[in-house]
């Protein structure tokens, strides 16, 4: 169950408690619709976001973490996969660039000439023990007799 399920069914359950205390649950009717887009998230700020998940019952010190994981990037790219979210979209407010994977490592050969200039870079260090160490060694030693 993703966070987006979670969120649906924490608002359903306030419906129906609502409605048993016949309080008014319009509000939470208008952002049950508001939920079942998928990419709602991408589409508001985040002052809209907040008070939707502060009126669905979410507590203060836990709202930005909700909020980072709906609109995480992984949240984008799974959307984006399962073509629920256009890039033209105008309405998207929160965009990730999308990467072809197949382009990634298209002409990027490494030749020698490289090869041998980013060795050319690389200087080794040689291991010295810290003074700490030296004595630990040391005693060691000493009273390993």
């Amino acid at each position: 169950m993703n966070q987006l399920s979670e969120l649906r069914l924490i608002n359903d359950s306030n419906i129906i408690y609502l409605k048993k205390i016949n309080r008014s649950y319009k509000r939470n009717e208008i952002i049950k619709n508001i939920l079942n887009d998928e990419t709602c998230f991408f589409k508001m700020n985040k002052n809209d976001a907040y008070m939707i998940l502060k009126d669905i019952g979410i507590l203060d010190n836990q709202i930005d973490t909700i909020y980072q994981k709906l609109i995480s990037s992984d949240e984008f790219y799974n959307l984006y996969n399962c073509k629920k979210i256009d890039l033209n979209d105008e309405e998207l407010i929160i965009q990730y660039p999308i990467h072809n994977v197949d382009e990634i490592f298209e002409n990027k050969k490494i030749t020698s000439d490289t090869n041998e200039s980013i060795h050319k870079n690389i200087e080794l260090i040689p291991y010295k023990e810290s003074f700490f160490i030296k004595i630990l060694n040391r005693l060691k030693k000493i009273f390993g007799r």
